[in-house]
């Protein structure tokens, strides 16, 4: 396994492609994922749904974070006082997310809640 990458300002070089297919074994649709070296994972259409979902909520916290650490930075706050703030918006976020208004999604391919 790869060693994780660490966040730069540049672009880094690798590539990230997503595809959809059809199995030719059961004609059932799948997702695959691919970097530089070759194919991933591929997964099926409802976990490629749950996947593309984290994606675009974790781009929304880090946004958020990020707009966060931005606005009380202007307040000249200690690290470790800013580092507290975050941690209580973090835990108000999670709670707000476990409520099941935050969490109810439906999969369109079944109907069935997940």
């Amino acid at each position: 396994m790869s060693k994780p990458l660490e966040p730069k300002d540049e672009p880094t070089g690798i590539n990230f492609l997503v595809q959809g297919i059809v199995a030719q074994r059961n004609q059932q649709p799948y997702v695959q994922f691919f970097r530089n070296e070759g194919m991933i994972a591929q997964v099926t259409v409802k976990e490629a749904r749950n996947i593309a979902f984290d994606i675009l909520r974790s781009a929304s916290y880090a946004e958020a974070d990020a707009m966060i650490v931005r606005f009380f930075g202007r307040l000249d706050l200690s690290p470790a006082a800013l580092g507290a703030l975050m941690i209580e918006f973090r835990d108000f976020r999670h709670e707000l997310d476990m409520e099941k208004i935050e969490t109810s999604t439906v999969d369109p391919d079944t109907g069935e809640e997940v």
